[in-house]
């Protein structure tokens, strides 16, 4: 095996809890990820955010949680997502380390409607992980170690898209209209692209993104992959649940 490997972790952010996260609140509940079993060291953790209705993101400050099973249990939950951390004390049994990932991190010149933090590589000193992680050494796997991340804003971070339903539409098709609006709303693709799982502002299920139109006249079509399972209402915000990507580098 190769000395160094990477792990891509990608949480799940409720589409109805996405706008207008504050200094302290969750970002996300803790999420699993399996390394080759054994210690590892982390070396470099690399997040990308999409962009906030249609533009740049906003350059975050995140605090990554990381935490292992005890008897073969998971973690309690840190907390509601964008509500204050309220994690009772049997989650410090399961903690195993922490992050911090600084804003200043962030690319110098990020793209229109994304952006890229590099932790431990051209960051600061202080700021490059040195963080070695092990899972419970008798989980069950004999193969694999999990681990689990959580996270929480350190400043103020928005996924907000304004992409809106235009007309609405039943459950069962396979095309969403979206619509400018009266907020001269952005085109679909500069939110989304292929492979995106969409849920509208009141969570409802949309499917995964096959597919996006040009914008016609008055309307831009977002194509997907199965029929969809909810209906969606005139006027909802359409969301991208998993809104930021971490990449995280380990030593064996």
């Amino acid at each position: 095996m190769s000395k160094y490997f990477t792990v891509e972790v990608v949480p799940t952010i409720p589409a109805s809890k996405q706008a207008a996260f504050a200094d302290g609140k969750v970002l996300f509940d803790w999420t699993s990820f399996k390394i080759p079993r054994g210690a590892a060291k982390l070396i470099s953790v690399c997040s990308v955010l999409r962009g906030k209705n249609g533009g740049a993101p906003d350059k975050p400050k995140i605090d990554l949680f990381f935490a292992k099973s005890i008897a073969r249990v998971a973690p309690l939950s840190i907390g509601g997502v964008n509500l204050t951390m309220v994690a009772k004390p049997s989650v410090t049994n399961h903690l195993i380390g922490m992050h911090h990932i600084m804003d200043t991190d962030s690319g110098q010149n990020a793209a229109d409607f994304w952006n890229i933090n590099q932790s431990g590589g051209g960051a600061t000193g202080n700021m490059i992980p040195s963080l070695v992680l092990q899972g419970e050494p008798d989980d069950g796997d004999i193969a694999f170690d999990t681990i689990y991340v959580a996270g929480a804003a350190g400043n103020a971070i928005d996924f907000g898209t304004t992409v809106i339903a235009r007309g609405g539409e039943a459950a069962g098709v396979t095309v969403v209209e979206t619509d400018k609006g009266n907020d001269d709303d952005p085109n679909a693709e500069f939110i989304f692209a292929p492979g995106d799982v969409l849920h509208s502002g009141t969570d409802d299920v949309l499917g995964t993104v096959a597919s996006i139109s040009a914008f016609a006249s008055s309307k831009q079509d977002i194509n997907f992959t199965a029929p969809t399972p909810n209906i969606i209402a005139d006027n909802e915000e359409i969301f991208n649940i998993n809104p930021i990507k971490f990449v995280l580098s380990f030593e064996k």
